[in-house]
Formats: structure tokens, C-alpha cells, sequence
């Protein structure tokens, strides 16, 4: 698989660039477009021509109802066996009040998605291989969500979010490589799993 190319620089700024927009989001509600923008803006810096490779057409579609399942179903393995060991763990603030975020949404997601194939593509750019680019952007996608997720325990909060949100990140990235590295196959999977998730 032919890796992305970057710069150092590059990969510096879109980093500050996705921080930027990550806590305009955290900061304030009314943000929700500033990780999209922030992405956006972040990818064109940080890989330049080869930023427009993820905007391709996925290939095996069919792959993307497949992730999404199982995201389900290891998320409920995973839910089990944590409400065995006794962890209730904090359900999404906006669980239950899909009608409020749906148009926004989408670039909420499209925003997550530019950040973990970023980190993933980052990491390849610079000699990784593709479990550990994998590993790090599914470690940094899950303490992102440290925020929503917090139960008032640090171990709780974080076995959270790294077994559900970190394990979800892994089975998106599995997808973008497998539709081809679109960004497109892993960013309607995301949608679909969120729409879901979050009207239950």
C-alpha cells in the first residue's frame, strides 16, 4: 500500500490544527463544525496533494454494514463483561436526544474521521507499521472521548473509552483500508453506528 507523504512541519501543524478544533468542540457546543474545519484545513496542510487520495469512492460497500455489526456486537461482549466486573459506565450526553444534533452530525463524525485516519495516515508516513498506526490513532480516538464518557472514575472512564470508542476506531480504520482508503467507507459507518447508538 502506497504511504501518504508529509513533512514534519506538515504533520506538526495539522496535529496543533486538530487540537485546536478538538477543544473548540470540548470548549464549547456551539463548535460543533471546529474539528471539521480544523480537519479539514489539517489534511490539506499535513499531506498536501495526496490529502485528496481518501475522497475516492469505497470499494467493498458491502464491508461497511459488516463493521457496523461488528461494532455491535463486540460492544455488547464488551458491555457484558464490564457490568460483570461491576463498572456501570456513562452513556453519551446526547443519548436520547438524537433530534437535536442530526444535521450536525455528519460533520461532527466527518471531523473524527479526519482526525483518526490522520493520525493513522501520519504514523504510516513516518515508518510505522500499520498495527501500530492502527493502535495509536484507536488510543487517541478513545481519550478523546474521555470528556463524554466521564463517570467520575479515571479507570473506569478510560477502560471505556479505549474497549468501546478505541476498539470502534480500530474496525473504522480497518474499513478505510479496506473500501480502498476512502475516507467515505469509514465515515458512514461511524454515522451509521452514532445514529443508532445514540437514538436507543
Amino acid at each position: 500500500m502506497k504511504t501518504m507523504r508529509t513533512t514534519n512541519s506538515g504533520l506538526l501543524i495539522g496535529a496543533i490544527l486538530l487540537l485546536i478544533g478538538f477543544g473548540a468542540l470540548v470548549q464549547w457546543e456551539s463548535a460543533w463544525s471546529a474539528l471539521f474545519v480544523c480537519g479539514l484545513i489539517a489534511w490539506a496542510v499535513a499531506f498536501k496533494k495526496d490529502s485528496l487520495q481518501v475522497l475516492s469512492f469505497p470499494k467493498k460497500i458491502w464491508m461497511i454494514p459488516l463493521s457496523v455489526i461488528l461494532y455491535f456486537v463486540v460492544g455488547l461482549l464488551i458491555g457484558v463483561l464490564s457490568g460483570m466486573a461491576g463498572m456501570e459506565w456513562a452513556a453519551n450526553p446526547v443519548s436520547g436526544h438524537l433530534g437535536q444534533i442530526i444535521f450536525i452530525m455528519p460533520f461532527m463524525l466527518m471531523g473524527e474521521e479526519l482526525l483518526g485516519i490522520g493520525i493513522l495516515e501520519g504514523a504510516r508516513s513516518k515508518g510505522l507499521s500499520m498495527w501500530t498506526s492502527t493502535l495509536l490513532s484507536a488510543v487517541v480516538f478513545g481519550l478523546m472521548h474521555i470528556p463524554s464518557y466521564w463517570d467520575g472514575s479515571f479507570v473506569s472512564t478510560l477502560l471505556h473509552v479505549l474497549l468501546l470508542q478505541g476498539v470502534a476506531r480500530v474496525i473504522f480504520n480497518y474499513l478505510y483500508i479496506k473500501t480502498g482508503r476512502s475516507i467515505w467507507g469509514s465515515w458512514i459507518a461511524h454515522v451509521i453506528v452514532d445514529l443508532i447508538a445514540l437514538s436507543l
